[in-house]
């Protein structure tokens, strides 16, 4: 009996230690709510490091970023409208990058976080340059994409505080 007592214990321990670390981690980032709520989300959290809680909200950025390149895709082909039709072929090229640049910064967030961050931030850059697009020129429109673009930029930018974290 003192066993199972003594394990209930132990796992109860590890389940704190893990839940302070994601709420110390998101407490610290720029956008707190987005990252509870992505971690929160995601079962793997409760039994990764620092470096782990980064990939995870990588790769939320990611399952974003690829949702977001399909609506592009999408409204791109059923559009007729030439400015339209230039902005969303820009985003298109842009998002195709973003879909290369996440999977580098997950693969490089523990053995090369600088690297990651790097990639992050051509990322995010990206993203913000697919928004920014919309509003050049004179023929300025909102972009059907703010949202996504957004939370790209933001879910990147907390998996980049992770890492820099690090030290």
């Amino acid at each position: 009996m003192t066993r199972i007592v003594l394990l209930f214990v132990l796992f109860s321990l590890n389940y704190r230690a893990h839940a302070d670390l994601i709420a110390d981690t998101c407490k610290k980032s720029e956008y707190p709510d987005l990252c509870n709520s992505t971690l929160r989300s995601d079962p793997r959290s409760a039994e990764a490091d620092a470096t782990g809680l980064a990939r995870i909200v990588l790769e939320a950025a990611l399952i974003k970023a690829s949702t977001t390149f399909d609506q592009v895709k999408k409204l791109l082909s059923k559009t007729t409208e030439p400015v339209l039709k230039k902005c969303l072929t820009a985003c298109t090229d842009l998002y195709e990058s973003i879909l290369e640049e996440i999977p580098k910064a997950i693969q490089n967030a523990g053995p090369d976080k600088n690297e990651a961050i790097h990639q992050g931030d051509l990322a995010i850059t990206d993203a913000d340059t697919c928004e920014g697009i919309f509003s050049d020129g004179p023929n300025k429109r909102k972009s059907p994409f703010t949202a996504n673009n957004i939370a790209v930029q933001h879910l990147v930018a907390i998996a980049e505080h992770i890492l820099a974290s690090l030290g």
